[in-house]
């Protein structure tokens, strides 16, 4: 991607941000020429485009992994009720996500792209009651 490409698409994903929020759509995977080998589907609505590999391995086991960013590449503002959102709207109100803040030294954070975790009920500790 050229550089003149890449401020262009950050402008028109910035331009749709103005307008509200759409319903996420299904993404066809298969259509994608350049897709990462690990997505096995995708969503995109006018803001955000969430990419999922269904079969991420953790050492608890398979777990879902979606890769969030938004379409004008810049930090998500409201970050912790939009990444709940998203996460209400493509795996389900009740769905338990998890972000992961690495050790420093294992960091990386080249681009502003946000990452959760979806596992099965039962396989995390929740330690917040009621």
């Amino acid at each position: 991607m050229t550089r003149k490409h890449d401020r262009l698409r950050k402008k028109v994903g910035k331009n749709q941000m103005r307008y509200p929020q759409e319903a996420f759509a299904e993404v066809d995977v298969k259509a994608l020429g350049d897709a990462p080998e690990w997505m096995t589907r995708a969503f995109r609505n006018n803001w955000y485009t969430v990419m999922i590999n269904d079969n991420a391995q953790t050492d608890k086991g398979t777990a879902i992994r979606a890769m969030v960013q938004n379409h004008s590449d810049t930090p998500i503002r409201n970050h912790w009720a939009e990444m709940q959102n998203i996460k209400n709207k493509i795996f389900g109100e009740e769905a338990v996500a998890v972000e992961y803040y690495p050790a420093e030294s294992e960091m990386v954070d080249d681009f502003n792209i946000y990452w959760m975790w979806v596992f099965p009920e039962g396989t995390l500790p929740v330690p917040i009651n009621n």
